[in-house]
């Protein structure tokens, strides 16, 4: 009977360690870019030990929200870029392993350029 305890116990505790997800570290929530910048977000997923390719999921104070499949996947790791403006509030995948935000760089807003009423009709 204690064996049978023993080997549902182990079995139970490899279920849940399949069954959770890698959140942003603590410390890289908060990111974000100076007013009149838009942010690309480069997220690593590291120890993923080999998973199928996943999702992450980003949401931002602005109310942008970033869910998007990998553009890399390697043994051991997977990366996500998301463009978004704000704060970054948080980001998760459906992967085991440690998820950092490796990279953010800001790039103006570009406003679309004024009408020119000699090339073309304006509102």
């Amino acid at each position: 009977m204690k064996r049978v305890t023993l080997v549902l116990l182990a079995v139970a505790a490899l279920a849940g360690a399949t069954l959770m997800a890698a959140t942003l570290n603590p410390s890289q929530v908060g990111s974000s870019c100076p007013a009149g910048y838009i942010g690309t977000y480069h997220f690593v997923n590291n120890q993923t030990g080999g998973a199928a390719p996943g999702v992450l999921t980003a949401t931002w104070d602005s109310g942008n929200v970033c869910i998007t499949s990998p553009t890399g996947v390697n043994r051991n790791m997977q990366h996500f870029y998301c463009t978004a403006a704000g704060t970054l509030e948080g980001a998760s995948t459906n992967l085991p392993g440690s998820l950092v935000l490796s990279d953010l760089s800001c790039g103006d807003i570009k406003e679309p350029p004024p009408c020119d009423p000699k090339k073309e009709k304006c509102d």
